[in-house]
């Protein structure tokens, strides 16, 4: 939860108010009750278990730092989890609040850009080099005698050229280079790039095309002149060459650059450096093997895609077209990322029932009607409520009860414990995960695709492979299946595959499943797939055919939601504003207009929130308030929720109304774990 005022972290800084806040943390001003002096707290949110030994052997590295444009870090401590940085609190006018008031002159902004160089350059020269990541006009504070420091350490990075950098992520859109989005190494030239988008803003009073859409043809890098007309040629000349996409064609160094800035033909010619390029997906943890509860990269397993690889992989496309850890058993290469995207066809066809060549007998149960009453209908505009829970003899099996916790009935009975049901569109078969029969870690065998009848007959594993297979969606006209796998090199990615191959009955024409996570041009970690409905009104800035909800992980920190379609393209961001960290359960709403999900949004916290697919996640609804609350689905009918809550001990199944009201356990047995709803839909 956010600091309070008048709160006291480790009996010594006090918290006055918040300075600021991000989709990783915040800034509080505080008083040292010690030193008698106010002082800047940074809180990092990040949960990575690797980021809290990093952050402890960067923030010694800080303290060490004595210059005048640069604050001094004076303390660091890690409580309950959450990393804090104490930091000499900045008297003054940050640089973005001044540019909502007045325009800056030319020589302001190279004056300010010559205490920029001399901060930079001096983190730059420390042994080893200090790559700050976060430069921009909120984070440089412009002082009464008019000196200009440059604020904010929470995610500055000593730079180490053999690895990735890990931990906080630090994305401005705009402002960050393609390389620091994940996958690859950030180095000096990345500080100078967001510099001098920095001062492009300060002379235009409007930041620059994000690098990620210029890197996918979405957008353009207009020369700051076109904007201000004052600016001189040199100045224009300087700043789009250190904005470059690739870091080899930027200045070689900062003092390259601030000659160029100041007239400099001989720096304006010069060459730049090569940089090593080390083109990576970050890998996230690999899910339970047993059952892989969704949790969230970095906390245990939310697998996601990581833009930041797709840009690194682009940035490091050379004479080999294949990518890093691509599916072999891919049928179609991706388009180009820069070309127009097509509407997908949508199939005509109807799910085909798999042929039983395998399949496992349950026990003798009640048959269950596959019409539900009118009663039944009334509630929510389906059937019934399909869960997975170790009521009996702790191991997890598919259940279904009534939408008002009725008539409660086991339809799985097998050894092995069952996880994501997910109901066919017609409301006739259940998909679900459970081990393969042969579960052994030395052959990396785990968990099959296998499907039931809605009466509990006609078990039969559909979808196998290496690694595990989980969290399978259908598609609304029934014709493909999408689900999670790690059977690529251990990453979560999105597989796809036709209804009518299932166990790859005679005559099926895509015989395998299809990695739509890798194409030729980047191959990403995805997990947590989601349909969109067929009525879904396209908003202006979501390409045709993006109809898959997926959880997105950069730098295998927390994710975030991406849409793409079901073929190896590049996803679209639906949260531009980077505030939806930490999310997983993604789902749509019956007509499309909403997103529901999962969100993590800090350590040990995680609600029930939807948001409106219009307007990219910015203003987010949350629905429950107790804590323990994921894995959310809507009713047939959009009027009502189902979802999992942990606010009476253990996991139970609750459900609301689609505006969070009325919120009621209906699975009602305290002794064991019941989660991970379903609503069955009624067939037409």
């Amino acid at each position: 939860m956010p600091l309070e005022p008048g709160s006291l972290l480790r009996e010594r800084y006090r918290i006055e108010g918040r300075l600021g806040q991000g989709g990783m943390g915040a800034v509080y001003r505080a008083y040292d009750l010690t030193l008698e002096i106010e002082v800047a707290l940074k809180e990092n949110l990040n949960p990575n278990p690797e980021s809290e030994r990093q952050f402890k052997r960067e923030a010694r590295l800080l303290a060490n730092l004595r210059h005048p444009n640069l604050p001094r870090v004076t303390d660091h401590f890690v409580l309950e989890g959450q990393q804090y940085l104490v930091m000499d609190y900045i008297e003054g006018e940050d640089l973005q609040s001044l540019l909502g008031k007045r325009p800056v002159s030319v020589s302001e902004a190279l004056h300010w850009a010559d205490d920029m160089v001399e901060a930079l350059h001096f983190l730059h020269t420390r042994t080893p080099p200090v790559i700050h990541r976060d430069i921009k006009p909120a984070n440089l504070k412009l002082q009464p005698d008019g000196n200009l420091v440059l604020v904010d350490f929470g995610i500055a990075k000593s730079f180490d050229q053999t690895q990735t950098a890990t931990g906080a992520r630090g994305l401005t859109p705009g402002f960050s280079p393609p390389e620091q989005y994940g996958g690859s190494t950030t180095d000096e030239r990345s500080d100078q790039y967001a510099m001098a988008a920095t001062l492009f803003t300060m002379l235009t009073r409007r930041p620059p095309a994000n690098s990620i859409d210029r890197m996918l043809k979405k957008a353009e890098l207009v020369p700051p002149s076109s904007l201000n007309p004052e600016i001189p040629p040199q100045v224009d000349a300087t700043l789009m060459r250190a904005m470059e996409l690739h870091p080899d064609q930027r200045f070689a160094n900062l003092q390259d650059f601030k000659a160029a800035l100041h007239g400099s033909p001989q720096a304006l010619t010069q060459p730049g450096a090569t940089v090593v390029s080390r083109p990576t997906v970050m890998v996230p943890p690999k899910p339970p093997r047993r059952f892989p509860v969704a949790a969230i990269a970095g906390l245990g397993g939310l697998g996601v895609v990581a833009v930041g690889a797709i840009a690194v992989l682009l940035l490091a496309r050379g004479s080999s077209p294949e990518s890093p850890g691509a599916d072999p058993t891919a049928t179609a290469p991706a388009a180009n990322p820069g070309s127009e995207v097509t509407p997908l066809p949508q199939p005509s066809t109807t799910p085909l029932a798999p042929a039983p060549t395998e399949t496992r007998t349950p026990e003798p149960t009640a048959t269950l009607a596959p019409t539900p009453t009118p009663q039944q209908v009334l509630l929510g505009g389906g059937g019934r409520i399909a869960f997975v829970s170790d009521r009996v003899a702790n191991v997890l099996q598919v259940f279904t009860m009534n939408p008002d916790g009725t008539d409660q009935r086991q339809l799985t009975f097998d050894p092995g414990d069952k996880s994501y049901p997910e109901w066919s569109p017609d409301g006739t078969w259940l998909l679900y995960a459970a081990p393969g029969d042969a579960v052994d870690e030395s052959t990396g065998l785990g968990l099959d695709l296998w499907m039931i009848n809605v009466d509990g007959t006609g078990i039969t594993r559909v979808v196998t492979g290496p690694g595990d297979d989980f969290a399978p969606a259908w598609s609304p006209d029934g014709s493909r299946v999408a689900f999670t796998s790690n059977r690529v090199n251990h990453l979560n990615q999105v597989f796809v595959i036709q209804a009518g191959c299932l166990n790859e009955p005679a005559g099926c024409t895509e015989q395998k499943p299809r990695n739509v996570s890798c194409g030729v041009d980047f191959c990403a970690v995805e997990s947590s797939p989601a349909w969109a409905p067929p009525q879904l009104t396209l908003p202006n800035w979501l390409n045709p055919g993006f109809n898959l909800l997926v959880a997105v992980s950069i730098n295998n920190a927390p994710a975030q939601i991406f849409i793409r379609p079901a073929d190896p393209l590049v996803p679209t961001d639906f949260d531009r504003r980077d505030q939806l960290v930490g999310v997983d359960d993604l789902s749509w709403s019956p007509d499309g207009s909403l997103v529901l999900f999962t969100w993590y949004y800090q350590r040990g916290s995680n609600e029930v929130y939807v948001a409106p697919l219009a307007d990219r996640g910015a203003n987010p609804t949350r629905l429950t308030n107790s804590n323990g609350n994921k894995e959310p689905a809507f009713s047939p009918n959009g009027s009502w929720i189902v979802f999992t809550s942990t606010r009476d001990g253990k996991p139970e199944i609750y459900r609301m109304t689609s505006s969070g009201g009325n919120q009621e356990n209906i699975s009602n047995s305290p002794g064991s774990r019941d989660m991970q709803p379903a609503w069955q839909p009624l067939g037409q």
